[in-house]
């Protein structure tokens, strides 16, 4: 395991450090290379370390493309000193704008890998059911499947012992000699119904804990199978399918739109404020910055989005309340978002007699942030959105509602569901904020829905009640 980390760190190192010493040979042409051109290339040096070796190869890649372009690219030249002010601003803001775009690129990159291995294990798993359900000899499927193991995972063998058969059933040995087995048990009710022994290749390193879980995830169902739980079979197939799927939309629309958009804003903003020949007032290039943290804060919701979904998919969002005043939820989130809400007036409708809420208001903070932008999104120009909040029953219930084309009362359930877009949505999106915040309201004890507005657009609605 020592070995295998040391090589996937020196590997990350590598990748950094090459990456970023490429651009640096534009130093060397004759003429000199601006620094607004230096610092693309840098950028696209960074984007390359992040994709092709992870997160810390991208970071390297950064700080590294950070002190090159300073020293080689900014004046005076062959030094780590700045001249002008406006020169350090700039460098700092290529340092936060290639470890931004490290990041987020690494964090994609790695959701599609385990996008694909997990669409590689639920056709593994699927392949299991219908050979259970297809009628052949438990010692046929439980072959296939220790073939399927011992390729999926590159050992040398892979052998299953069971109840059901008198002699362990082996996958086909790849050649040298195996290291000891590591057993992994298949449990179904509480008891264990037989063992999956891997053989890894010498030299061994032991498998990692994400392999391990897969094979015993694998396990476990090849133990329910066993005891004849083949419904359980299937529907473990069919989710891990699904989730697949909505993985791979999810990365599809993220990558291709609302990655790329903001990102280009950024690498258009951060050009200009490092293009020599350009001259700003202090206006305009405080202008440019705003665009640059607007388009940032903007993509930290969108992984904030993504890394939600991951804890509602594991269980894991769990509020911790406390009470607090909604108006003063509803003002905050109406201020932070004035930069979003442009050209829309907010018309605030907040009851005085409001009872506090037992609530996690970060989270609640969160509903509110995803239904404002929604509104934005959905509404003309210039047109008002409103916030009320009242008293109703034993709940206090916000309602967002936006002067748009509405949603039409067949679709109102639907755009709840994961990775769902309303038929209007011509800004893309993930589809996550109503997801998000159906979650986030039930896990309060609350409800949410959605209403049409009589002058036209939706009204959506949610209550959370007063007690603990």
């Amino acid at each position: 395991m020592k070995t295998r980390a040391l090589t996937g760190w020196f590997r990350r190192v590598l990748a950094g450090v090459v990456f970023a010493g490429l651009p640096t040979l534009l130093a060397a042409i004759p003429g000199g290379t601006s620094t607004a051109s230096a610092a693309v290339v840098y950028v696209l040096a960074v984007t390359g370390a992040s994709a092709m070796a992870g997160l810390w190869a991208g970071l390297i890649a950064s700080v590294l493309s950070f002190l090159a372009l300073n020293f080689f690219f900014t004046e005076p030249f062959h030094t780590l000193s700045v001249a002008k002010v406006e020169d350090l601003v700039a460098l700092g803001v290529f340092l936060v704008v290639a470890v931004i775009v490290g990041t987020l690129l690494s964090t994609a990159v790695a959701q599609r890998a385990r996008a694909e291995r997990r669409e590689r294990e639920a056709l593994l798993l699927h392949r299991l059911g219908t050979r259970l359900l297809s009628g052949e000899s438990v010692d046929e499927v439980l072959g296939r499947f220790a073939d399927a193991v011992t390729e999926l995972l590159h050992l040398a063998r892979c052998e299953i012992r069971t109840e059901l058969t008198p002699e362990p059933v082996r996958s086909q040995v790849t050649g040298g000699e195996p290291a000891q087995p590591e057993p992994i048990a298949m449990v179904a009710r509480g008891r264990e119904v037989g063992r999956i022994m891997l053989y890894q290749r010498l030299p061994a390193h032991g498998l990692d804990d994400e392999q391990r879980q897969v094979v015993q995830t694998f396990a476990n169902q090849m133990g329910l199978a066993l005891e004849g739980m083949q419904q359980g079979v299937e529907a473990a197939a069919a989710r891990l399918e699904a989730e697949t799927n909505r993985l791979r939309a999810a990365l599809f629309s993220s990558v291709t739109h609302d990655l790329r958009t903001p990102l280009a804003s950024i690498t258009a903003s951060v050009t200009s404020l490092l293009d020599d020949r350009a001259s700003f007032s202090a206006d305009e290039g405080r202008d440019l910055l705003h665009t640059i943290r607007q388009e940032a804060e903007r993509l930290n919701r969108l992984v904030g989005n993504l890394l939600d979904l991951a804890r509602i998919r594991a269980g894991a969002l769990v509020p911790a309340k406390r009470r607090g005043s909604i108006e003063d939820v509803v003002e905050g989130v109406v201020a932070r978002l004035q930069p979003v809400l442009g050209d829309h007036p907010v018309r605030l409708m907040l009851r005085e007699d409001l009872p506090q809420v037992a609530m996690d208001i970060v989270q609640v903070d969160q509903v509110l942030t995803n239904l404002l932008e929604n509104a934005v999104k959905f509404s003309p120009p210039k047109t008002e959105i409103t916030v009320s909040a009242v008293l109703w029953q034993n709940g206090v219930e916000v309602r967002v509602a936006d002067r748009g084309s509405g949603i039409p009362e067949e679709e109102r359930e639907r755009v709840f569901d994961l990775f769902a877009r309303g038929n209007g949505d011509r800004a893309g999106g993930t589809g996550l904020g109503l997801s998000i915040g159906r979650a986030i309201v039930e896990a309060h004890g609350g409800k949410i829905w959605i209403e049409g507005s009589p002058g036209g657009g939706a009204s959506v609605v949610f209550r959370l009640p007063v007690g603990e």
